[in-house]
């Protein structure tokens, strides 16, 4: 392929790129101003006629320096949203920075699964592959749990609670630390690709990943601690495959995650400290958080990551193969143990924050596993393009289920 078909085609990819991530930004600005304006689930009127119930009130509050009731100390969305509430109103302002950070998360994942798919480079020789990589980037961040039809949920009680999924749009930091949790992940396992080998890669790219995790901790801690824990699970690992050969390697590759902690001791001061005489910390109890809002978890897991399992079904020989899928799993499974055996202590304990650190793993499981559709759907052999075209019809079902529950939500009915 010569230089000019590559412009062409970065072109033709990218403005179309450009026009679906405009009309995605506009219509999840609308749903979060609406959030902001009508959802008064803090104020003191009648729950049952509330609508576009979210986060967004307490949120509007923290950001104007007043009282919400809850510690929010993880300030980066809120100090954007403060900056912009100078020139617009408070409404307006906190709709902005989340649509604002949930764009440059679409943006930063087109980018990553094109650089993934193609030896690092952003331009696809195959133009209808790089059309592919804009329709599942822009799929990824409105597909949901799968919602059976008939109201048919198989003692999961809710649509939502209890199940989970990949984009809770009622919750704006999460969504605004996607963002920098994308690109944590991503530069994350490009450095477990090269650290062992004499710190190959540029001192760059080591300084940007701990920017960007500092980053997302300062804007909601959920993503931290699971890559925090999956990344001492396979230093240690491969610390010991390599017969204790690369100390000064894993202790460089450990000090990147030093600012974060750091951040994170002072925010489980201000998170998990005692209110109103109540306990303080984490407790730990087996799924009983969980247990309040489904009876059958293992029917909750089927309709939170299908298409995942699918995936992995296909592809299980890829376990070994592949440190990337493989890391994935075992980011959603760490995710996964924290949510069933962790809960916050308190008056909070109801709120099952740590669902928060399991959608987490949803998403990245999500993230890989069309990675390797995409390269399944590539490939020249027959039968991996008919697994890609499989996997791809189990992803469609949970699009299908996305697009209906975020029409309900942008509606103004129930998030759960």
């Amino acid at each position: 392929m010569n230089n000019k078909d590559s412009k062409k085609n970065f072109i033709i990819d990218y403005a179309f790129f450009i026009v679906m991530t405009a009309a995605a930004a506009v219509i999840t600005f609308i749903l979060f101003k609406n959030q902001a304006i009508h959802g008064v689930i803090y104020h003191e009127s009648n729950f049952a006629i509330d609508r576009f119930h979210s986060d967004m009130y307490a949120y509007m509050q923290e950001m104007q320096g007043l009282f919400s009731g809850y510690n929010f100390p993880y300030p980066i969305y809120f100090k954007l949203s403060a900056f912009f509430n100078i020139f617009f109103s408070p409404e307006n302002s906190v709709a902005i920075a989340a649509c604002l950070l949930n764009t440059l998360a679409i943006i930063i994942t087109k980018i990553s699964f094109d650089k993934l798919l193609n030896n690092g480079k952003i331009i696809n020789k195959n133009l209808w592959i790089g059309i592919l990589t804009s329709e599942f980037t822009l799929a990824l961040f409105f597909v949901s749990m799968v919602i059976p039809p008939f109201g048919i949920y198989m003692g999961t009680k809710f649509r939502y609670v209890g199940v989970f999924t990949p984009n809770p749009y009622q919750n704006a930091t999460f969504l605004a630390a996607r963002p920098f949790a994308i690109a944590s992940f991503v530069l994350f396992l490009n450095l477990l690709k090269v650290y062992e080998n004499n710190y190959k890669g540029k001192l760059w790219d080591y300084i940007i990943f701990s920017l960007m995790f500092l980053l997302s901790t300062m804007t909601k801690p959920s993503f931290t601690l699971v890559l925090g824990a999956a990344a001492v699970v396979v230093i240690l690992v491969r610390f010991a495959k390599a017969k204790c050969k690369t100390v000064k390697q894993s202790i460089f590759l450990g000090l990147l995650f030093v600012p974060t902690i750091i951040d994170l001791l002072y925010q489980f001061k201000g998170v998990f400290q005692a209110t109103g005489g109540g306990e303080g910390g984490v407790g730990f109890t087996l799924g009983g958080i969980w247990l309040q809002y489904t009876d059958n978890i293992v029917t909750s897991i089927v309709f939170a990551i299908a298409f995942p399992l699918f995936v992995l079904l296909l592809n299980i020989k890829r376990i070994k193969t592949d440190y990337r899928f493989r890391f994935a799993w075992l980011f959603y499974v760490i995710s996964f143990i924290m949510a069933f055996f962790c809960y916050e202590k308190g008056r909070r304990a109801v709120d099952f924050n740590f669902s928060w650190s399991y959608m987490y793993g949803i998403f990245f499981v999500f993230f890989e596993s069309i990675v390797v559709t995409i390269e399944d759907l590539k490939n020249k052999k027959r039968n991996r393009k008919i697994f890609g075209l499989l996997e791809t019809m189990a992803f469609l079902v949970h699009l299908v289920s996305g697009i209906g529950y975020f029409a309900n939500v942008y509606a103004g009915n129930s998030y759960y």
